[in-house]
């Protein structure tokens, strides 16, 4: 993959909670606002403690901030001191009490001669408060702290209960009331969470000082019964006397939040177009079910921001998304299917027995998808890969849908599976937009875009292809952005570069290759579908008759040939494009291009045999022979003549494991040509020589081998070693 940095504009969330109720996306603030009023107006508060319930990422602290938010409206002399209290800055229990003192006394400084009093209190004495919460908690820490102040101070334990007094009525004098707000509560250890506790129970019935506590009520339940071997619960209700639980996040707002956000990162990438039916059924079917609060939306458009700008263009925007829902929320569904292609992708299966083994392995991981999760996960898993149709619902889709599936990305489609599981397009891949970009271009610049696919050419790939093999097959997913005059400029630039555009490499694939004259010739009938057909016999006419590449003018001029031909004498599914004018017209055209052309342009030409059968055909063996003499009478030119008929067949017997390739040269090919007894020889001759390259000796031995068989009668199947040569 890529590994630059790119330019594009990646947006992550950061999870941070919202401080402003204008910012509100899922309906706390009014609840929010309610808790700041009775905050604010409950008569006379001794010490009140009230407690937000919630799981991790549903919004506490979002709610929290819109309560501070309130109380710092308030204009009047009676506005709240707000102290917040973050337990994880301290490190042990004796710290974590001597800093909420601490903290309760830092914003009195400075205030009214009231307050002051209140905090030079405190500052003087905040070891001997820590005391009094001992002294009526029975805290053993608390203690033990106590004691070592006290060998420094001089104080008396029973100076302690005055002193709490004292506080308690300059407190209540002052009638200012303080907010302590404990947020995250529910992160912290058992052992933390209980040491927080035992202070707040300590600490709590001070006059006018209120608790604002956030926390996931069972999680601190759980961490009080293992750190203090109690029923948390009760516990916690001993403490708590106003417990609240965070408001459900409206469905509506969330879902509303969720595509707002997905729509700012598809505005920016807008590759490819949102088909909003396919969007909805995934999402209402599969996806809906896992949007339960706000951390979760948070997560899924991180991620997709991170990773979809990588990929856009070359995946379905909806599959994409889809899939992240999966790995984020369903990670072991989603790495059994990045695994799994075979089983995934495609549209219909082998055999009964191959079928049989595919309902196993899909039935054994989805048992183990938990029971309130198995509608959504087949729903989804059923829009995604609709060959899962055969499994669970006993339906089938024909081959033909997976074009359809090619041209709209889909990862149910093989050729584009595995781009959804690399987070990126391999470096050595064409994106999408290469690929649109050469069809723009191709429509008034063919120079330039002949040379991107010039430079495409002799780009090799670690299969061995090259890049330009990769267009021309790509080219057909993209069919419905090519307009009439992109296919034209296409068509002119394959008949002019055709002959050097693919690699031997190219040509490679076992049994099922095909050869590159075949691939360059279904690529420009695709393209000529774009074109009516006055146009593209107009464009035939003049490429076959200006352009260069005369080894895919002649193919091109002679399947069309043969087809025609094959259409009159079956009078069966004749192509109405074809009429007898222009078969004739394209022949003279093409002979007169043959006639003329010079032994070294000739010898250079890929698909050689194949041109000269034609030529024999639309002429003469004698005339094409004599044409022909002087390359096959040169000593120079013959291994080259050769090594043109030399081919390799694939064959495998059934206790191979592969298939094993053999070289195979008919002289009979060319017995029109030439007398093939004489050039026998020759040839013998030819393979004394040291300056042969590439495969001129294996030609040699092969041609060699082949007429020992014809003398002997066999076929040329029978093959010879090199003892028997």
């Amino acid at each position: 993959m890529n590994n630059e940095i790119g330019s594009e504009t990646i947006s992550l969330a950061s999870d941070i909670p919202q401080t402003d109720p204008a910012n509100d996306a899922f309906g706390y603030a009014p609840f929010a606002n309610r808790i700041a009023n009775a905050v604010y107006k409950t008569p006379s508060p001794q010490g009140l403690v009230i407690a937000i319930h919630g799981v991790w990422g549903s919004g506490k602290s979002s709610l929290l901030n819109f309560v501070r938010y309130y109380l710092t409206q308030i204009q009047d002399e009676n506005q709240p001191i707000i102290i917040e209290f973050n337990p994880w800055w301290f490190k042990n229990s004796d710290d974590l009490a001597v800093q909420f003192l601490r903290l309760f006394q830092k914003p009195l400084i400075g205030r009214t001669e009231k307050l002051q009093e209140i905090g030079d209190l405190l500052a003087k004495y905040s070891s001997s408060i820590g005391k009094v919460a001992a002294y009526y908690s029975g805290i053993p820490w608390l203690d033990k702290f106590f004691n070592f102040i006290l060998s420094f101070g001089g104080k008396k334990a029973m100076d302690v209960p005055a002193l709490k007094k004292e506080l308690a009525i300059k407190l209540k004098a002052a009638n200012k009331r303080f907010v302590f707000i404990i947020d995250d509560i529910d992160r912290l250890t058992p052992t933390e969470i209980r040491e927080l506790f035992k202070v707040i129970k300590a600490l709590a019935d001070f006059p006018n000082v209120i608790y604002l506590l956030s926390f996931d009520r069972k999680v601190v339940a759980d961490a009080l019964n293992a750190s203090l071997k109690v029923d948390g619960d009760a516990y916690l209700e001993k403490i708590v006397q106003i417990p609240f639980s965070l408001p459900t996040a409206d469905r509506l707002k969330l879902r509303h939040k969720l595509f707002q956000e997905l729509d700012k990162i598809l505005n920016v990438y807008p590759a490819q177009r949102l088909d909003q039916n396919y969007w909805r059924n995934i999402y209402y079917e599969g996806l809906d079910h896992y949007v339960r609060k706000p951390r979760d939306i948070v997560r899924l458009t991180n991620s997709i921001s991170v990773l979809y700008p990588a990929l856009s263009g070359e995946v379905n925007p909806v599959d994409f998304i889809a899939l992240e829902f999966l790995r984020i929320f369903e990670q072991e569904v989603y790495e059994l299917i990045s695994l799994n292609k075979d089983k995934f992708t495609g549209s219909k299966n082998s055999g009964h027995q191959e079928d049989a083994k595919l309902i196993k392995f899909h039935d054994t991981w989805f048992n183990n998808v938990a029971k309130n999760k198995k509608v959504s996960v087949q729903a989804l898993i059923i829009r995604l890969f609709p060959r899962l149709e055969s499994v669970w619902e006993n339906r089938t889709f024909d081959q033909s849908v997976l074009s359809d599936w090619r041209k709209q990305m889909r990862v149910c489609s093989p050729e584009y599976f595995d781009v959804y599981f690399q987070f990126g397009v391999p470096s050595e891949a064409i994106r999408r937009a290469e690929l649109l970009s050469l069809i723009n271009l191709a429509a008034f610049d063919t120079l330039s875009a002949g040379e991107v696919l010039k430079q495409a050419s002799i780009i090799t790939r670690s299969d061995g292809t090259s890049k330009a093999r990769e267009y021309l097959e790509r080219l057909r997913d993209v069919h419905d952005d090519i307009t009439p005059e992109s296919a034209k400029g296409l068509i002119s630039i394959l008949f002019d570069l055709g002959d050097e555009l693919l690699t031997p490499g190219d040509n490679q694939g076992g049994f099922l290759s095909v050869a590159n004259e075949m691939r360059l010739f279904w690529t420009i009938q695709e393209l000529l579908n774009r074109l009516t057909k006055d146009d593209w016999i107009e464009l035939i006419k003049d490429v076959i008759t200006n352009k260069r590449a005369i080894g895919l003018i002649v193919y091109f001029s002679g399947i069309i040939d043969r087809t025609y031909s094959k259409q009159e004498s079956t009078r069966t599914g004749r192509d109405e494009r074809f009429d007898e004018q222009f078969i004739l017209t394209m022949r003279e055209i093409v002979l007169q291009r043959l006639n003329v052309i010079d032994e070294m342009e000739l010898l250079k030409i890929p698909n050689f045999v194949f041109v000269i059968h034609y030529w024999e055909q639309l002429s003469s063996n004698e005339f094409v022979a004599d044409k022909l003499k002087p390359i096959i009478d040169s000593d120079s030119y013959l291994p080259i003549f050769l090594e043109k008929y030399l081919n390799f067949e694939m064959n495998q017997s059934g206790n191979d494991s592969v298939a094993t390739r053999y070289p195979r040269l008919d002289p009979k090919a060319f017995e029109t040509l030439t007398d093939i007894t004489v050039l026998e020889n020759r040839v013998r001759e030819m393979l004394n020589r040291t300056d042969l390259i590439g495969d001129q000796r294996v030609a040699g031995e092969q041609y060699l081998r082949s007429m020992k068989l014809i003398r002997e009668g066999k076929g040329p199947d029978d093959f010879l070693s090199d003892e028997e040569l």
